[in-house]
């Protein structure tokens, strides 16, 4: 009978590989001759179905190939049951079990939310002290490690800044504030992830400077 020479393989793939990248170039020997010694490959039925999507065997020489576009963030570990058969009349296949880990690569860019009363615009008294939190952003990055890791910062001059936060920010007041001299103000904030080459993306919003005190203004 043809024998695997381990029982469980580990093989890493980096995800977005290009269909036909070679997998594993799996090895089932068998000693008999003629029929008997011809094996066929095949992946067992309980592999799932999105596994069989995304690997194919060569029958013939046990060559397993990507066959789909492979992504960690949906699935990152594929494990694939495979047997060898040789066609001699009682043949008793051979097992091994192929685990495929599913590289993460940084194909994902930062989103970031901005968390107010109303997402387009912010409003800020004029009187606001510096320190006040104006709005949230919470920016998320769909990859792992290195790749997902966000940093975040305003763009420009402006009496506003970012406190960075494990898993939000808040922006808030850093300068004085004067409606007569200013009331609006267009911010963007830009995020970058650490990944190589990193991904960046960017949100601006207008900040609009309110008079909540002008019934006092005219004594």
């Amino acid at each position: 009978m043809p024998v695997f020479d381990e029982p469980v393989y580990t093989v890493n793939v980096l995800e977005n590989s290009p269909i036909n990248t070679l997998v594993i170039d799996l090895n089932a020997t068998d000693p008999d001759e003629g029929t008997n010694g011809e094996v066929v490959y095949s992946f067992i039925n309980f592999v799932s179905n999105l596994t069989k999507q995304m690997f194919k065997i060569d029958p013939k020489t046990g060559v397993i190939t990507v066959n789909g576009v492979l992504d960690h963030e949906e699935l990152h570990i594929h494990e694939i049951d495979v047997q060898a058969k040789d066609l001699g009349p009682n043949s008793i296949p051979a097992h091994c079990k192929v685990i495929v880990n599913v590289i993460d690569i940084n194909d994902n860019a930062p989103e970031i939310k901005l968390l107010s009363e109303n997402s387009e615009m912010v409003e800020v008294s004029e009187n606001a002290p510096l320190g006040y939190v104006i709005a949230l952003v919470r920016v998320s990055d769909n990859d792992s490690g290195a790749n997902g890791k966000v940093q975040c910062r305003l763009q420009g001059n402006v009496p506003f800044r970012l406190n960075e936060f494990e898993s939000f920010s808040t922006l808030l007041v850093d300068g004085r504030l004067d409606r007569e001299q200013r009331d609006m103000y267009n911010l963007t904030i830009l995020a970058e992830d650490s990944g190589y080459p990193p991904l960046r993306s960017s949100k601006s919003f207008a900040v609009k400077v309110t008079d909540l005190e002008h019934h006092h203004h005219h004594h």
